[in-house]
Parts: structure tokens; sequence; C-alpha cells
């Protein structure tokens, strides 16, 4: 398990380094020059705009940018924020580099969670009017995009009945919001697979065979079925993860939190690149790890995939 588990580890570092190269590249061909943009109404002023491309190393053949950003990777600090002068980006994100995570890793727990639950509760309850009802609550889950969902939530318990606020980061009553908007998609994702899922489990012999032994539904249930559900359940964790990752930059600028996915947004607008490239990257560490997470998970629930990954090297 552990050589597994390093391998794994290894291949990210790869990944994060094309990430990293990637994101540099794509930020050339980006339309618009952030000096001027800096410069604004002083964009005439060519000894300044000269100052400020030497300070930031503008001014440098490209592969020297390149290693400049590799090296201010490394220190942690990525390098200066192109909007607020001086400051190191580390700086410009650190409010919101727990925020966001936060908030993906709390939805992306309670969406595990509830999806499972209204998955087996459907499942056991097959074509009963239960669990059509279920059925027609996933779709609906499924089918209405964030900003509408987030619309329709605030206009009822924030404007109508002025149980949460509207807006802001700082309270748990400010979270619970964004919270709920983020979590109803993968919960219903979540529960669809794991109805159909646990419908092909309880159709297998050794479930049959477990009920004529005479154990108890619960256990045949949560025991027997429920394990064997959770395993090609988990493969799918990571992608929905990072579409709830992606659904954050909605959220956050629809209730004004102080996130990375509204940075993200603003630091476009902005054309301030090395904001925008490490928020890019953090996004794609978040989502590798949880892929790792599950990964890891997976080979621990079936020995299979370990073992046939150290049988192939």
């Amino acid at each position: 398990m552990l050589g597994y588990a390093l391998r794994r580890i290894v291949g990210l570092i790869g990944v994060w380094f094309v990430a990293i190269v990637l994101t540099f590249v794509a930020v050339q061909f980006v339309p618009g020059d952030p000096i001027v943009a800096m410069l604004s109404d002083q964009s005439g002023d060519r000894a300044l705009e000269a100052r400020l491309r030497a300070e930031y190393g503008l001014d440098r053949p490209l592969w020297v940018q390149f290693v400049d950003y590799l090296r201010n990777i490394a220190n942690g600090s990525f390098g200066l924020s192109f909007r607020y002068a001086q400051t190191p980006v580390s700086e410009v994100i650190a409010g919101g580099l727990l925020i966001t995570p936060l908030l993906a890793l709390v939805s992306i727990s309670i969406a595990v969670m509830l999806g499972v639950l209204l998955g087996v509760f459907a499942a056991v309850r097959q074509n009963s009017w239960a669990d059509t009802a279920v059925i027609l609550v996933l779709v609906t889950g499924i089918s209405i995009p964030n900003f509408a969902m987030a619309a329709f939530l605030v206009y009822v318990f924030a404007i109508q009945l002025g149980w949460l606020p509207v807006a802001g980061w700082g309270r748990l009553d400010q979270m619970l919001l964004p919270v709920a908007i983020l979590v109803i998609p993968p919960t219903a994702y979540i529960a669809r697979l794991t109805r159909t899922y646990m419908l092909e489990v309880l159709s297998r012999d050794y479930i049959r065979t477990a009920r004529a032994k005479g154990l108890r539904q619960r256990l045949v249930i949560y025991r027997h079925a429920l394990r064997n559900t959770l395993v090609p359940l988990l493969t799918t964790v990571g992608i929905i993860f990072g579409g709830l990752l992606s659904g954050t930059f909605v959220v956050e600028t629809i209730f004004n939190i102080p996130g990375l996915g509204r940075m993200a947004i603003e630091s476009i607008f902005a054309r301030d690149y090395p904001v925008t490239m490490t928020i890019v990257l953090l996004f794609t560490v978040f989502y590798s790890l949880i892929n790792l997470i599950v990964d890891l998970a997976y080979a621990a629930l079936d020995p299979r995939i370990r073992l046939g990954q150290e049988r192939g090297t």
C-alpha cells in the first residue's frame, strides 16, 4: 500500500509541473498588456512603464521569466501582484486560501453522506412512490443551475423569511446558503449513482444467499451491499469534487465571499496574471489531492487495485 501511495504522489508531481508550464504558456497568449492596465491614466509615461516592466521581469526573455516563475513558486511568494503594487501574491490570496477549500470540503462531505443515504433509500424501495419521488427531486437538483438555485434560496430564506443573511462571510449563518447551493447538485448526482450501483449489487447471488441465510435486511443492506456499492462510487467522487470546485466561482461571487473563486474572477478582469496563475495552480493541487485520496481509499477497499499495480511494475 505504501509503494502504491508513493507512486501516485510521484505521478502528481509530474501533473503539477505540466500544469505550471501550461498556465505560464496560456498567459502569454492572453490579449492586453498588464503594465498598461496598471498605469491607467499614466500610460503615456514611458519611463515609468519601463521601470515597471523591469521590476516585474517582463522585459526579460520568456525562458528567464519562466525560471523566475518557478523560483517564486518554490519560495512560496508566487511573484508580485500586478493589481496590488509591491505585494506578493501569497499575501493577496492568503485570506481566501482557507475559505474555498473549507467550502468545498464541507460541501463534498455533506453531499457524499446525503447522496449515499438517498440512493440507498431509493434502491431498497425500487418502483415505489418513495423511489419515484426521490428520483424527481434528484433530477430537479441536477437540472437547476447554481445561479438560479441561489436566487431562489436567497429570495425564500433571506428576503421573504429573513432567516439567513443575503451575503457576507464570517459567521455560521452566512455559510449555510452557499454550502446548500454547492451541496445540491453533487448530492443529486451521487444519489443517482448510488441507486444504480445499489440495484446492481442487490441482484447479485451473494446478496440472495445472505438473505436465504436469514440475515436481517439492515445487515444485508449496510454490511454486504453498501460496501460493494462504495467501491465503484468512489471513482466518481474526484470528478464530482472538480465540478464542485468550479461551482465555488459562481457561489463566492453571488454571496460576496472573499474566497479564491471570487479572487480569480476579479484578477482576470484586472489582468492580474500572477494571481490568476496561482489560483489555477492551487485548484489543480486541490483537485489532484482529492483524487489521490479517492484512489488510496479505492485501493484500501479493493486490494486488487494495488495488487494489480504491483504486478505491473
